[in-house]
């Protein structure tokens, strides 16, 4: 305590960013760190604003150990600060505390300390060490440490997922205690937080678990993703493949904890910042119909060009329109541009988004925060202060579920009519595109139609067309029957009915369809392949096909 250490900022950036470890003073350092290690030692910590913060430590001391008149004041404690490293001259700085805050218990050989909250271990200029010049034994530092034990991070379950498609993610899941499915956060984090580690994502900011420490009774989800993806994904192929895979992924694996019950599927909610805002937008672009709401915070460029018009931020997001959102930037953040987050917010409210919020931080608010120079990149602390914005997420609930979709009994079926029934009732959630035909573009079904191709259970009929007004025959909704069983048992083309010949272009997926009885012929000898199917024929095929996949 008592001493103030800085580094201006190009001599960190020279030091490669690394706490600079020190000697503890006081007895010979070696003699000193054997002892310590004699010691059995708890960190108790949480995540604060700045990260993990140390808040009290547990000693077990030797047995019959007196170590009388031992009090406080023999403790000093060097290298604790808040956690927040730049002052007002953009400086990289690590205040000590003046009043270390500690307080002595002792219950028989166990010593507990509590301290004045600090950056665990340390900062960029050291790491803490808790120093005692009267008892040397008594001093140490985190390489001393036996345990950590952080509030809320421990009641995470490491898990890892490998999804249909060959992605594998590491994740951390902390599950409601209620009996009752309750609400999901998924939480994107930001790109310091990348890795192997399974970790890092819990304990760099309150991302993961201002949620249940906020009084929510909630589930969180927290995966890893192993590397960052660069500026402008949406013009770079192979990373926003890769992102999108590992969304499947994810997708996959909250659908799992929605069928057993243990999840809300009208109250899921995403929330990201930085790279993890960013990809709050993408996981939203590519699921429209799944999340209730999103909090996107500091959103790095995945959308569209900051640098061009509204327009292609239109193009984008119209999807998303009816998704609440609250869109969070600081006006001036030095490391992803507010104009990510300001075009998204226009494009939005020009859709017409009742429900799309805009939260711009000034430079004023970020300085009364001591968020100065690059830590105004920081805009997810004041959200997760921020209790209206916590109350707002989760009043927002997904009404998809209450509008059934239904076809006309005695009615014939248009291709658009099939696509919009067929992404309701087989859940089709996933889009990869926002201009896949041009015919559809206008359409008020352009969702559900981009949906079920990508889902491949319908097709273009060539020439970048849908055509969305043709009716669907018979043999049509037999394709389409064949593509959502799958091949495992891929029937002969050969077939009883006398008008469809094995070499007729429908003929295997009819064979198939029949043989799994999804559907029959109109008599024992004829199909009639070219006849337009009914409403009711649809949804009799439909029923079928989701009892057959279940």
């Amino acid at each position: 305590m008592k001493k103030r250490t800085g580094l201006t900022l190009i001599a960190a950036l020279a030091l490669g960013g690394v706490p600079l470890g020190g000697a503890t003073p006081g007895a010979n350092a070696a003699e000193t760190n054997a002892a310590a290690k004699s010691l059995q030692i708890t960190a108790h910590t949480y995540i604060g604003d700045a990260g993990r913060m140390a808040e009290s430590f547990e000693l077990v001391l030797p047995a019959n150990s007196s170590y009388t008149g031992l009090q406080a004041s023999d403790f000093d404690i060097t290298g604790n600060y808040d956690g927040y490293p730049l002052n007002a001259a953009g400086e990289i700085v690590q205040e000590e505390y003046e009043d270390d805050g500690i307080q002595l218990t002792r219950d028989g050989n166990v010593l507990s300390m509590t301290v004045k909250p600090f950056k665990y271990p340390g900062g960029y200029v050291s790491d803490f060490a808790v120093v005692n010049k009267r008892y040397p034994e008594l001093s140490f530092s985190a390489e001393q440490v036996s345990e950590v034990e952080t509030r809320t991070v421990d009641d995470f379950e490491a898990g890892n997922i490998t999804g249909t498609n060959g992605e594998s993610l590491t994740y951390q899941l902390k599950l409601s205690e209620s009996t009752k499915a309750q609400p999901l956060v998924v939480w994107l984090h930001g790109g310091g937080e990348v890795g192997t580690d399974n970790f890092k994502q819990l304990t760099e900011n309150r991302g993961a678990t201002v949620w249940t420490e906020s009084g929510y009774d909630t589930s969180v989800l927290a995966v890893q993703f192993p590397e960052n993806y660069g500026w402008k994904i949406y013009d770079n192929t192979e990373e926003l493949t890769r992102m999108q895979n590992f969304f499947e992924v994810q997708v996959e694996l909250i659908d799992r904890l929605v069928s057993e019950g243990k999840v809300d599927p009208q109250r899921i909610y995403v929330v990201g910042p930085s790279s993890g805002g960013g990809g709050t937008f993408r996981f939203l672009m590519q699921y429209p119909n799944k999340f209730a709401g999103a909090i996107a915070i500091a959103a790095k460029d995945t959308i569209a060009d900051y640098e061009g018009s509204v327009d292609a931020f239109k193009q984008e997001l119209k999807d998303i329109t009816d998704t609440p959102v609250w869109i969070v930037h600081a006006e001036n953040d030095p490391t992803t541009d507010s104009r990510t987050s300001t075009l998204a917010y226009q494009a939005l409210a020009e859709m017409g988004a009742a429900h799309a919020k805009l939260t711009l931080y000034d430079d004023a608010f970020m300085d009364a925060g001591r968020f100065y120079g690059g830590m105004k990149h920081w805009s997810w602390v004041p959200v997760f202060n921020d209790k209206e914005m916590l109350e707002w997420l989760f009043a927002q609930k997904n009404q998809q579920f209450a509008r059934p979709v239904t076809l006309e009994k005695d009615a014939s079926v248009t291709r658009e009519d099939l696509a919009r029934v067929l992404a309701q009732r087989l859940n089709l959630e996933e889009v990869r595109g926002t201009s896949i035909y041009a015919d559809t573009a206008d359409s008020f079904h352009d969702l559900a139609i981009r949906q079920s191709s990508a889902a491949g259970v319908m097709q273009g009929v060539g020439g970048d067309r849908f055509a969305p007004d043709l009716a669907v025959t018979r043999a049509q909704l037999a394709v389409l029957a064949d593509r959502v069983l799958g091949d495992e048992d891929e029937a002969d083309a050969a077939s009883a009915y006398t008008d469809v010949p094995t070499s007729y272009w429908a003929a295997k997926a009819i064979a198939h369809a029949t043989s799994e009885e999804i559907m029959q012929g109109t008599s024992p000898n004829t199909f009639e392949p070219n006849r337009l199917v009914t409403g009711a024929e649809v949804e009799a095929v439909l029923e079928k096909l989701a009892a057959a996949k279940q």
